[in-house]
Parts: structure tokens; sequence; C-alpha cells
């Protein structure tokens, strides 16, 4: 089923809205050589449109008469931690969230969020070898998007019925991956008017599948009683190694 439905504002589709509220602590330490801020946020939605339970697309219909509407929130802290000095340098942030959608015209009026990570982590390092060379890391993690699957199938007259549950019923697998470079500057880099440098990095390092979505694939026969429904995962991205060289004059 499609989540959240971007379309232009008619006379019958009124457009989207949002309230939102922040309040957040910022502070320096040792000369500035740490920076570290803890910031709650709170956000208010409405006039949210969405598919109706059951749409299929249909040629000469209109559009607009698919559409349901409702509210959301969204609300969380985040926290962020850097360390701005020093041969090693990075920062750590992560962010702890909810998004809801409320809709009294569904089947299932309250439904998380496609957009609703619980756990949103990023860890980024930098350390400088000497006056060439400099390796970095990253490392992210989210919780697992929301996603809708059918909860169970029937045949009639050798055709396969989806029958699903309440909106965004599922979570695809937590998302994680590390990223690692190196970085080799020219000699004379900064006396130099022409400035090269060569990365050198790999993405995706241990080659983790993060999900992108999920598919059903029928297999076997009906008739002779064999047949069986998978579902099946769709990743983007393996472990991508490169090599970029950047300069400027």
């Amino acid at each position: 089923l499609p989540n959240d439905v971007w379309v232009p504002s008619t006379r019958n589709v009124k457009p989207e809205s949002a309230i939102q509220g922040s309040a957040g602590y910022f502070r320096n330490f040792n000369n500035n050589m740490y920076e570290t801020s803890l910031e709650l946020y709170y956000r208010k939605m409405d006039n949210i449109i969405e598919y109706d339970n059951g749409y299929t697309p249909e040629i000469g219909r209109q559009l607009e008469r698919d559409f349901v509407y409702g509210e959301g929130e969204s609300f969380g802290a985040e926290m962020y931690v850097k360390k701005r000095k020093g041969n090693l340098t990075g920062w750590v942030s992560y962010t702890l969230s909810k998004t809801t959608r409320f809709f009294d015209d569904l089947r299932t009026s309250v439904f998380p969020s496609p957009y609703d990570r619980r756990h949103d982590l990023s860890i980024v390092g930098s350390y400088r070898l000497n006056e060439r060379w400099s390796v970095s890391s990253t490392f992210v993690y989210g919780t697992g998007q929301p996603t809708t699957i059918p909860k169970r199938r029937f045949i009639t007259e050798g055709t396969v019925h989806n029958v699903y549950g309440k909106r965004n019923n599922y979570r695809l697998e937590d998302y994680h991956r590390l990223d690692i470079s190196a970085t080799l500057r020219a000699k004379n880099y900064k006396q130099k008017d022409f400035k090269s440098e060569w990365i050198f990095s790999i993405y995706n390092v241990y080659n983790h599948k993060n999900p992108f979505f999920i598919y059903f694939e029928n297999e076997g026969n009906l008739l002779s009683g064999d047949f069986n429904t998978q579902a099946k995962k769709v990743a983007l991205f393996p472990i991508i190694p490169s090599v970029r060289w950047n300069f400027e004059f």
C-alpha cells in the first residue's frame, strides 16, 4: 500500500500544515574542543493524505476520490557530541523518536508513519596520521522502516487474494552500515596553488544487505498442490570500493 501521498492542493484537497516546537541545551567544553547539544521536539501535522483501503490505479478515475485525510504527530529527543580539535575528531548523534498517523476513515485509525524510526544512530570519526595521510570511518544504525504486508491469503477460482491487517503492520530489518576511507594529500598540500588529494574508500564494509523493500513471489502450481508463497527481500548497494581524485586551483 502506498504511503504519504504528495499531490498539489486543489478545491477538494486542502494543503497540509504543521506546527512544531522545540527546546534545546547547547554547550561547548574545554576551549571549544567538545561541542554538545540536547534537543527535544514535538510536531503536529494536519490534512495528511493517504490512499483509501483497497486503492488500485484505474484509468479515467478521478484520483481525489481515493484520498482519505488525517492527522499526525512526531516527537523525540536528539543528542549530539562532537570533538572539533586534535588528530582525532568526529561526532556521535542519536535520535529517539516516534511518528504516528491518525485516520478515522481507515480500518485502523492509528498506525506508525512510514518515517517512524525509533532509534537513529550515527558515529563518525577521523584520525590524522601525519601531514599527508588521514583515515576515517562512519557507522550508521536505524530501526527498520514500517511497511504493510498481507497477514494471510486465500484462493478462489484459481486466483490468489491478499488479506491485509493494520497499515504499516510490519517492520523491515534494522538498517546498519560501516564505511571506511583513507585520504592521501599531495606533498606541500598547504603551500601549493594547485592542491590535490586521493581518497580510497569502501562503502558497506561488511556487505550487509539492508532491505529496500520486500515482495511476494508465488512458486509451484495450484493444481499439483505444491503452490507456495514466499516473501523476498530486495537490497541495494552492497560493498562498493572506490577511488576518487579531488583537486582545486
